[in-house]
């Protein structure tokens, strides 16, 4: 409990008995059972904290019997007073009777509304005054409008009134014996308020007061019980405070209950009052103060027979001799005194209610106390609800983190950065990233206090586990929010161009901060989690995190942290060292090294060169992956590059990449083409001589070019001589010598179009008649006669150079498989005169066939165009012969217009279309 109230007594030991009391601005009146009115000025010095009272003046024959009810209409300048069962309205400033309600004769309350309103029709505010009054089993109000008297409704009520209370400015909430009811004053009805009809808002407050009505069987009160009186109290934001013996509950108009549990008073109270924002109950014993909100108890003061409230601004309570004024305590001094009690949940409660004008800087303040709060319950090992607090607060992550032992926190758990961003608890946040003002040295301050009074907990096993999971979320939630000032959308740039007071440089501390600790965090309650935040844009501390990395042997993790961080050479060097040892585990050998090369790019490419060789020295092969993936970084490699190194290690590498860009990725350029026929070459003489290259000194040679054959090479190479279109065939010819690769040769030489040359080769040097024979097929053209490569083999055959004999037999086989392609009259030009004639009948046979052949199709093409020529005269004169008949009444199908006098006209398809 707090001071919400200094309690002075105004009043002690009256002659008279105090029957009536009402408080206006600094008077205080008082009714007396001898029908005396005392008026009374209460100064209130606020330095001292001191009350002066003084009586200003006394009206002994005010009334002829005792004042049961006071009350102002300070809009009509009026007392209202209530005794001996009438209403009477005397002048405020003379206390002379102005008028006496004679329609109340019978009345034992009354209640006032003052409120304004605005004329429809003009839109002038009006001043409204109603005074209801109850008399019995009736209700009568009375009505001013501005400072005229208007009239008077007289309204039934249900049962006789023994409480009322305005709770709109067209509704009274009436206490009756055995219920409670709201009446309309502008329609007369009345509905019943928590009655037993199934309202399922009722419900609770029927588990506390019994079946059959508030007062069970026997009304209020019960069957041999003591009939309590019904209380009630107007709340605001048209709330009702309804009571019944020692429980109250809060309901609204619709007689619903708006809150899951009522008050339990510690008595039966007699009165009760509200006074902002709290309420104040007589019971038997003392007086309490429950705060409206939490409705926790606040303060009970001791006062003896007190028995009468005047609630409002100034709060009195009298006795039947004594008057005690409740002074409000300073606002901030209350909330002071919570928090110095660590009762933080009803010190948010208060300055939640305040108004920020009855508080110093209140949203500073409200934030200051939810971070103690959060504190505090962290402290309880409420560690979510603690986290959901720091996270809705936007808590600097410093603050946060430092709660955690030092496998979280690391040098925050010292307390020295715990203790400076706990100081700035009352300051300004903006997402989650604090700044300090000058005029902060009173929260500072309590922030020290309340540093010094929490003691770290220490957190182990499930209990850390449990406060690392919400830290998790708490971390998560500010790197989203850090991440949207250093990576802004243009959208919502705008938007915060604030956070962190544009302090960049703080951001990207504060991001650091936050995902170190989340890597620790993870590392702690889920290790599967620390990859996928290495392997996207993170901000973790290099120095930090790789310690904790090594530790737990999350090599593949570090790589990741290394890469994210620019630092590819730590990132090689420690794939290299992990790629070579036998306690690499799944880090041994090349393949990660290769992996983490091709996310790279070409920006990196010297340094890959520079790791590539031990690479390259364990396993050409795999290696060489490292230069032919298909991974859009390792495609911008410059090609001349790669194989300029890859030439210093062994002809095989380069065959192998060569293959590579030329067969898979295309690659039209001539010198690429040039170097792998050049390779071929090589190779094919180092496997023939059995010799190793000089520069293929590797201790493990490339699997799958050790086992191939120099016949298995030369295959490759004629067949890529065949089909690549791109090298240079001269500058290859200057490589071959001259006593070898002759079929080679002879493909270069027919790239050159030197078919004699080519088929010498053929005949002479691998005396292979096939061959020569399939070379001519291939490169026969019959559309050109002078170039016939059937004859330069005859030729070959029958007029041979360089001392070959003639070779009549392979000429006369050439003459019969392929005599349909050679001109009679050449091959009788060239064939030796003692050539026999029947040697030469296959000959003239097969040409013969072929130019009948050529006579008989040329007959059929000529007959098939001059029928074709037929039908399309046919056609022609068929088209020029129709007609088509227009007159005056023929529409057009396209537009459905006559057509008349058109200037064109189509006919398609039957359809007559005009222009």
């Amino acid at each position: 409990m707090h001071d919400a109230f200094n309690v002075s007594l105004v009043l002690d030991k009256l002659p008279l008995r105090i029957e009536s009391i009402f408080a206006h601005g600094q008077k205080l009146f008082i009714g007396t059972n001898a029908g005396a009115l005392f008026v009374y000025e209460v100064k209130e010095d606020l330095e001292n904290e001191s009350l002066t009272v003084t009586l200003k003046e006394t009206v002994k024959n005010f009334s002829k019997s005792k004042i049961d009810q006071l009350g102002i209409i300070k809009e009509i300048g009026v007392l209202v007073s209530l005794s001996d069962g009438c209403v009477n309205i005397f002048d405020l400033n003379t206390f002379e009777l102005q008028r006496s309600l004679v329609k109340t004769r019978g009345a034992n309350l009354f209640a006032i509304d003052t409120h304004i309103e605005i004329n429809e029709n003009g839109g002038i505010p009006t001043i409204i005054t109603r005074l209801a009054v109850a008399v019995k089993r009736k209700v009568l109000v009375f009505t001013w409008e501005d400072t005229e008297f208007k009239d008077t409704k007289d309204l039934s009520s249900p049962d006789k009134i023994k409480t009322m209370a305005w709770v709109s400015h067209n509704q009274i909430c009436l206490g009756l014996a055995n219920e409670y009811s709201l009446i309309n004053i502008n329609t007369g009805a009345t509905t019943g308020l928590l009655m037993p009809s199934g309202n399922a808002g009722a419900a609770p407050f029927y588990n506390m007061v019994g079946i059959g009505g508030i007062g069970g069987i026997g009304g209020i009160g019960g069957i041999g019980t003591k009939v309590s009186k019904p209380l009630m109290i107007k709340l605001p934001n048209r709330g009702i405070l309804l009571a019944k013996d020692n429980m109250s509950v809060f309901v609204d108009l619709d007689s619903s209950t708006t809150r899951n549990a009522g008050i339990d008073w510690s008595g039966v109270p007699e009165e009760i009052g509200y006074s902002y924002p709290y309420l104040i109950a007589i019971l038997p014993k003392h007086v309490e103060v429950r705060n409206v909100e939490t409705q926790t108890l606040v303060q009970t003061v001791e006062l003896p027979q007190a028995r009468l409230i005047n609630q409002g601004k100034y709060l009195y309570i009298a006795s039947f001799t004594s008057v005690w004024r409740f002074i409000p305590l300073n606002f901030d001094k209350q909330i002071d005194q919570l928090v110095d009690q660590h009762q933080y949940e009803e010190a948010i409660s208060l300055t939640e209610q305040i108004e920020p004008i009855l508080l110093h800087d209140k949203e500073a303040k409200l934030r200051q106390i939810r971070n103690f709060l959060a504190h505090d319950l962290f402290q309880q090992q409420k560690f979510d609800e603690a986290i959901t607090i720091f996270q809705e607060l936007e808590t600097d992550p410093a603050e946060v983190i430092a709660l955690y032992p030092p496998s979280i926190s690391g040098t925050l758990y010292s307390g020295a950065l715990h203790q400076q961003n706990l100081e700035k608890s009352g300051t300004n946040h903006e997402n989650g990233l604090t700044s300090v003002n000058s005029d902060q040295d009173e929260k500072i301050s309590k922030s020290e206090e309340f540093i010094n009074e929490q003691k770290q907990q220490i957190l182990l096993g499930k209990l850390l586990e449990d406060a690392v999971s919400v830290l998790i979320r708490f971390l998560t939630d500010r790197r989203q929010k850090i991440s949207k000032i250093l990576h802004p959308q243009p959208q919502t740039k705008s938007d915060i161009s604030s956070y962190a007071n544009g302090n960049y440089d703080h951001a990207l501390k504060i991001a650091e901060l936050v995902d170190t600790a989340l890597l620790k965090s993870y590392m702690f309650t889920s290790e599967a989690l620390v990859g996928p935040l290495l392997r996207v844009p993170n901000h973790c501390n290099v120095e930090e995190c790789e310690g904790l990395l090594l530790e737990r042997k999350k090599y593949k993790e570090l790589v990741d942290l290394y890469h994210g961080k620019g630092l590819h050479r730590k990132s090689l060097d420690l794939l290299k060292k992990l790629g070579q040892s036998p306690d690499g585990g799944k880090m041994k050998g090349v393949f990660h090294t290769i992996y983490h090369m091709h996310r790279l790019g070409v920006e990196h490419f010297d340094l890959i060169l520079e790791y590539a060789a031990w690479v390259l020295e364990t396993d050409p092969v795999a290696g060489l992956e490292i230069f032919i993936d298909e991974h859009p970084e390792v495609m911008k490699f410059s090609r001349e590059k790669v194989l300029k190194y890859l030439e210093g290690f062994s002809y095989d590498l380069c065959i192998m990449y060569l293959e590579h860009i030329i067969g898979e990725l295309h690659d039209p350029t001539p010198d690429f083409h040039n170097k792998l026929i050049i390779n071929y070459l090589n190779k094919i003489q180092r496997l023939s001589s059995h010799a190793p290259s000089d520069n293929s000194d590797l201790s493990h040679p490339p699997s799958g070019s050790e086992t191939e054959t120099s016949d298995e090479i030369n295959k490759k190479l004629l067949k890529f001589l065949e089909t690549s279109t791109h090298y240079k065939a001269e500058k290859i010819l200057g490589h071959l010598p001259l006593d070898d690769f002759y079929e080679a040769r002879a493909v270069l030489l027919s790239r050159l179009g030197q078919h004699d040359q080519a088929l010498n080769i053929y005949v002479h040097k691998l005396q292979n008649e096939q061959l020569a024979e399939e070379y001519c097929v291939k490169n026969y053209k019959d559309d050109d006669p002078k170039k016939n490569v059937f004859i330069s083999l005859l030729r070959v055959y029958l007029r041979p150079n360089n001392g070959e004999h003639m070779m009549i037999e392979p000429a006369m086989r050439l003459l019969s498989r392929h005599g349909s392609r050679i001109n009679a009259s050449d091959v009788l030009n060239m064939i030796p005169s003692s050539t026999k004639i029947s040697q030469l009948y296959s000959f003239f046979e097969k040409n013969m066939r072929e130019s009948n052949r050529n006579r008989n199709m040329n007959l059929i093409v000529k007959n098939l165009l001059k029928a074709n020529q037929v039908q399309a005269e046919e056609q022609l004169m068929f088209y020029r012969s129709r007609r088509v008949k227009i007159d005056e009444d023929r529409m057009c199908p396209q537009c459905t217009r006559r057509i008349g006098h058109r200037f064109a006209f189509i006919l398609y398809r039957e359809r007559l279309f005009y222009f």
